[in-house]
């Protein structure tokens, strides 16, 4: 994979894809989460956080994936990369069958593509005030862009505790990217679409923006 950080390039091969859950520091808002789930059907998790092991070429950079059905939905998270030894900050969707996910949720997760941005940051220079980083997320609805989801890195777990727990429960490994946890919704799933997000940083004036559609494979018939 290749990414830019500062105008340059890396040339990066992942190892091991993370997904992190239920990683609020607001008890409330992860019971928000919790209960958006059940009313899919999806039980509640018998731990927080939850770690999901997933296949690392899951994790891309295009503008469209492909999906079976049109029941998934995105969520904005941050997604931190060990690039050989040195840590970076990318923004991504935890992209997710809602339907399977009332079955697994694992399995879920590891039948979509996990998209994020070919642009990165180093972590080391937002981690001293990683919790005024903004995150935000669009969705369309009838033709029009709706605000999704938005909120400040300082409601998750703070990177060091959550890598750290990350190793604590054997799922650490080199090369490894770890999706941190998402925001609650402004409402209910919205299925497909155009999913949008910006990571915004207000005190060097940038922002990671990221941006993909979703195209449904034709259907088997089955069924």
């Amino acid at each position: 994979m290749e990414f830019i950080c500062n105008g340059e390039t890396i040339q990066w091969a992942p190892e091991r894809l993370v997904i992190a859950g239920y990683t609020g520091k607001d008890q409330d808002a992860v019971k928000k989460h919790i209960d958006e789930l059940k009313e899919l059907g999806v039980p509640a998790p018998p731990q927080v956080p939850m770690l999901y092991d997933l296949s690392p070429e899951l994790l891309q950079t295009a503008e469209e994936i492909t999906v079976v059905g049109n029941d998934g939905s995105g969520e904005a998270e941050v997604v931190l990369l060990d690039v050989g030894g040195r840590w970076y900050v990318g923004l991504g969707s935890d992209h997710t069958d809602r339907v399977l996910e009332a079955i697994s949720i694992q399995k879920s997760k590891q039948v979509c593509a996990k998209p994020m941005t070919r642009e990165v940051w180093t972590l080391e220079s937002i981690l001293h005030r990683w919790d005024d980083i903004e995150m935000n997320s669009w969705v369309l609805v009838d033709g029009e862009e709706k605000l999704y989801q938005s909120g400040k890195l300082g409601e998750f777990m703070h990177p060091n505790d959550l890598m750290r727990l990350v190793k604590d429960r054997g799922y650490a490994g080199s090369n490894m990217a770890l999706y941190c946890g998402t925001l609650p919704l402004h409402g209910g799933f919205v299925f497909g679409g155009t999913f949008r997000a910006e990571l915004v940083d207000r005190q060097e004036g940038r922002k990671l923006e990221l941006q993909y559609s979703t195209h449904i494979l034709k259907n088997a018939e089955e069924e």
